[in-house]
């Protein structure tokens, strides 16, 4: 059951059309992975677009499509509004996975939920309330994979370092909220195969965290240890969920002057780690960090 790269993770909004360009400006992603895509079992529009060594999915609900908000993202939607949604991993064995979640009472989701996949593959996705957030795990056999721009031989993930004003790396970790952090730790680990390679408390954050590599990337699992700060307000308004995502930059300061000419307020900050205003990037709370000089 090989968990390999981030698929994808997505940003839900109420104006894809902002958000996009939001993306485009700020960020200078790159297309042509899936652009103004519909999904008529789903009532959603979303495009892919890569930044660093992740891909992010813009996602808005059909609005023009009547009855879009008894789907589930139209659902996610009228409750939360704009908000990291999910976390969605390609897999090389989605039988045994299939199997493993089933086996550690993980609901299942979608056309996968009755029956393991067949020589036909389709996603897997988890029951929100059995991974503290909803994941995605996409077979590597199915055909979009092959239209990964980050697995095409031209494909530079550092560009975003040497032509980009944020100087930005790529992706550190993505941080998913939980109130039962042993839970959440043995989900990730036990059943999802995830292997724990630090743990913390962040004066920054007001979080206790545990940080566990899955596939070839981090996932910081983390409980707040005090009130008003950006984690608890969003565990206390939208329950355990996806939470953040951190990239990694050469230099904060840098990072810190480009983002404000952005309109990109900085909500918090340390020598390391800065955390923006999500009232500033369309809802979903996004953090920069420059580890310590000898740091991994």
């Amino acid at each position: 059951m090989t968990i390999g790269h981030i698929f994808h993770l997505i940003h839900v909004t109420g104006d894809l059309a902002e958000l996009e360009a939001w993306y485009d400006d700020v960020f200078g992603v790159r297309r042509g992975f899936l652009d103004n895509h519909y999904l008529e079992d789903e009532k959603r529009d979303a495009s892919l677009v890569v930044l660093g060594d992740v891909v992010i999915e813009p996602l808005a609900p059909a609005f023009r499509e009547e009855g879009w908000e008894d789907y589930p993202l139209g659902r996610f939607y009228r409750r939360f509004g704009n908000h990291w949604h999910s976390i969605a991993w390609y897999c090389e064995d989605d039988i045994a996975l299939w199997h493993q979640l089933q086996s550690n009472g993980i609901r299942i989701l979608g056309e996968a939920a009755d029956q393991p996949p067949s020589e036909d593959p389709v996603p897997i996705f988890t029951h929100p309330n059995d991974t503290v957030t909803q994941l995605e795990f996409l077979p590597t056999r199915m055909a979009i994979t092959g239209l990964d721009p980050r697995f095409k031989p031209d494909f530079d993930p550092q560009w975003w370092r040497t032509n980009h004003p944020l100087g930005l790396h790529g992706m550190a970790y993505t941080t998913v909220l939980t109130r039962d952090l042993r839970r959440a730790t043995h989900t990730y680990t036990t059943v999802l195969g995830g292997t724990v390679v630090g743990q913390s408390s962040s004066a920054l954050t007001g979080t206790d965290d545990v940080y566990i590599r899955i596939g070839h990337s981090l996932v910081q699992l983390s409980i707040p240890n005090r009130g008003g700060t950006l984690a608890a307000d969003d565990l206390a308004a939208h329950g355990e969920m996806h939470h953040a995502v951190c990239f990694r930059v050469d230099d904060l300061d840098r990072a810190e002057d480009y983002l404000r000419s952005k309109e990109i307020k900085t909500v918090a900050r340390d020598d390391h780690t800065i955390l923006t205003d999500p009232d500033t990037t369309h809802g979903a709370p996004f953090r920069f960090t420059c580890p310590a000089p000898g740091a991994a």
